[in-house]
């Protein structure tokens, strides 16, 4: 009986062992990956993309990179800022009772979007305003809509000029429109 103690204590301790480096090898591997996402979502693997894409720029020098330099530029102008959270009126009136609106704007300077951030409060209030006084049928429409842009436009470039900021907003776009 006590040689069959010594027995099971004896398996007991090499499945523990095998237990313990199975734990050891999983623990190494989940840190290897942690490492691994930290990096990659901290940016450190993409200055290898940048320099293979400079290399290739610096190779190519027959001015066809000028092109690409001012279409990027161009690309690069535009600055898209979303007045959140979206515009919803209602209406007492009318099949349409309940309007709610996405809107983003553009502008070229980013000094105009911090500006619009700056100004919120009041651009949101006008643009309530605005949009509380239209008739919701004409809003059914492609010309009611783009009325509609070109006065929330106007609407948001005089706050800017009574705040004595040059009015940039260039466009206004509807990212969402939902009437019900």
């Amino acid at each position: 009986m006590a040689e069959e103690e010594q027995d099971i204590s004896v398996d007991e301790t090499g499945k523990s062992k095998k237990k313990l480096m199975i734990m050891i090898a999983g623990g190494v591997v989940l840190l290897a990956i942690i490492v691994g996402a930290g990096l990659y979502f901290t940016g450190v693997f993409e200055g290898e993309k940048e320099t293979v894409t400079a290399e290739s720029a610096d190779s190519e020098q027959d001015g066809s990179e000028e092109n690409d330099t001012n279409s990027e530029a161009e690309m690069a102008v535009s600055i898209y800022h979303a007045l959140t959270p979206p515009f919803m009126v209602n209406f007492s009136t009318g099949n349409i009772k309940i309007v709610k609106v996405a809107i983003s704007l553009m502008a070229k300077d980013e000094q105009v979007i911090d500006e619009v951030e700056k100004h919120d409060p009041v651009i949101r209030n006008n643009i309530l305003m605005l949009l509380s006084a239209q008739d919701p049928e004409s809003l059914k429409t492609a010309d009611g809509k783009a009325l509609l842009q070109k006065g929330i436009k106007e609407e948001v470039n005089k706050v800017l000029t009574e705040r004595k900021v040059p009015p940039k907003v260039e466009e206004v776009f509807f990212t969402d429109l939902v009437m019900q």
